[in-house]
């Protein structure tokens, strides 16, 4: 609540335009003035986020000469709120004085309408002792003692009532004044910009650097398996706890990072040198390595992007947010709809039973959209609802990539170890041979023919004289990757049908090396 109140004091001329980057924004007010010789704007109410350097200013029309920013306290400028508040709490005060008052008075009837009463009780006690009495007088005695009981603690219930109302309300402005008295420790920038113009009116922006505002890329991806095609939606995750807030602004979404070092790097002498050792034993060993293959364009249609517009800035890019937002400075989150794009798919069922046991929906795409991806959280979704969330690296434009839509529960995978590195018997030309087998069981419970890519390391020799090879054993069908070794099976699979694959490879090494380590 007091963060919403200090937000709410921060209001000069209105921020019209908001560039954020990754780590701060750089915040745009406008204000027009009329033309003169020696026109004067000023700004107030800048938040003391805003880095006191960073001030720049421009007119439509004219030109700016001279421009003064001051840091401010506002006491002087909150003190008429303070009065204002301080009056309220002193007829709030008054007002319940005299309800104190009311109640002491109810308090004290009610008394003596219960003192009545007793007597009542007691007169008639002793007339009915004197076997002397008077029923009616005594039905009058105690219907006046009890009417007068009865229109006390109406009273009394209706005075309740006003005293919780009232001390609400004393609470309220109670709560306001500290909150203002907190905010008259602040202090504040005012800026004040003189122009130079022939006639009528010039339009004057005021520009400002602020930390505390970031903004954070996120994604949703809805698969249309049908049409196929993915429907991605771009969002911004938005955080700014300035203390002033963008109302109305228009927000621009920035890539670029100013605090990285922009000066190039300077390249070192590169020396050989060479030292003279005994010949040394080879050793074959195993090396597992993550190849990744170059992005590249490819072929693809894409729909339109929708509500969105990319300004291209060499390395960085800037994504403008449709329509005006506002954006409250307590630094709470903000998901902020950036743009959509349909992206023509190439659906596969996918399997690595080495990594995996499991078979995965997966679409290759090509960014058509007219922006880089960013990094960031990717949310995605089938006709059956959210399936996985996962996170998207950096996708150039016009670049392919792969997206995984979750587990295939209609086809199961089972891998087993025939044999594994075993050394065959004797020697072939001075050489040992190691041989490796795997079977792949495949079974769909589909009611209706799939195909999906089975695909399998083999090894890659980085030796002249160590060569690898697939075994004639091998179920036929596969390609092999001469770049990173994978053999791939297009596996084809009748409704409710199982099949088995088998792998087997060898590798030839001269005797002289040693092989424990393989």
């Amino acid at each position: 609540m007091m963060t919403a109140l200090v937000v709410a004091l921060f209001s000069g001329a209105a921020v019209d335009q908001v560039v954020l980057f990754p780590d701060r924004a750089l915040v745009t007010r406008t204000e027009t003035v009329a033309c003169g010789p020696r026109a004067t704007v000023g700004f107030k109410g800048i938040t003391p986020a805003a880095a006191p350097d960073s001030f720049r200013a421009r007119a439509s029309q004219g030109e700016v000469v001279g421009l003064r920013t001051a840091q401010v306290a506002r006491r002087e400028a909150l003190s008429p709120q303070l009065k204002q508040l301080d009056e309220q709490l002193r007829v709030l005060n008054a007002q319940q004085a005299l309800f104190t008052r009311e109640r002491t008075r109810l308090e004290a009837k009610a008394k003596r309408a219960d003192a009545l009463a007793d007597v009542g009780v007691t007169l008639a006690g002793k007339e009915l002792a004197g076997d002397v009495g008077d029923p009616k007088g005594w039905d009058k005695a105690f219907d006046v003692a009890l009417d007068a009981r009865v229109q006390v603690g109406k009273a009394l219930a209706a005075l309740g009532t006003k005293e919780r109302a009232l001390a609400e309300q004393r609470a309220e402005v109670q709560r306001k004044r500290g909150e203002l008295s907190f905010a008259a420790e602040r202090s504040e920038y005012q800026a004040e910009v003189l122009v130079s113009c022939a006639s009528g009116q010039a339009t004057v922006q005021l520009t400002y650097l602020v930390g505390g505002a970031r903004w954070e890329p996120a994604w949703e991806a809805r698969a249309q398996e049908a049409s196929k095609s993915v429907e991605l939606s771009a969002w911004a995750t938005v955080r700014q706890a300035t203390g002033e807030s963008w109302d109305g602004a228009k927000l621009v979404l920035s890539t670029a990072v100013p605090t990285q070092n922009a000066t190039p790097p300077t390249l070192n002498t590169l020396l050989v040198e060479a030292q003279e050792r005994e010949p040394p034993q080879k050793v074959l060993t195993r090396r597992d390595e993550d190849v990744r293959h170059a992005e590249a364009p490819g072929a693809g249609v894409a729909g339109p992007s929708q509500g969105l517009t990319a300004r291209a800035q060499g390395l960085s890019v800037q994504l403008e947010v449709p329509g005006r937002q506002t954006v409250p400075g307590d630094g709470n989150p903000m998901r902020l709809f950036v743009a959509r794009t349909t992206l023509a798919g190439t659906f596969t069922l996918r399997a690595a039973p080495r990594l995996s046991p499991a078979v995965f929906q997966v679409v290759e795409l090509v960014n058509r959209a007219p922006f880089p991806l960013l990094p960031g959280p990717l949310d995605v979704f089938r006709s059956t609802g959210f399936v996985a969330r996962t996170r998207l690296d950096r996708v150039a434009e016009g670049a392919r990539f792969n997206l995984t839509l979750g587990v295939e529960d209609a086809v199961r995978l089972k891998r087993s170890v025939v044999e594994e590195v075993k050394r065959s018997a004797g020697a072939f030309g001075g050489k040992q041979r190691f041989q490796s087998s795997y079977r792949f069981e495949v079974a769909s419970y589909a009611e209706e023919p799939i195909e999906l890519e089975l695909q399998e390391p083999v090894p890659l020799s980085e030796l002249d004289d160590v060569t690898v090879a697939v075994a004639s054993t091998t179920t036929p069908g596969f390609t092999r990757d001469a770049e990173d070794g994978i053999v791939k099976w297009a596996v084809k699979l009748r409704a409710k049908e199982k099949k088995q694959l088998l792998l087997s490879w060898t590798v030839d090494v001269p005797s002289s090396y040693d092989t424990s380590g393989f």
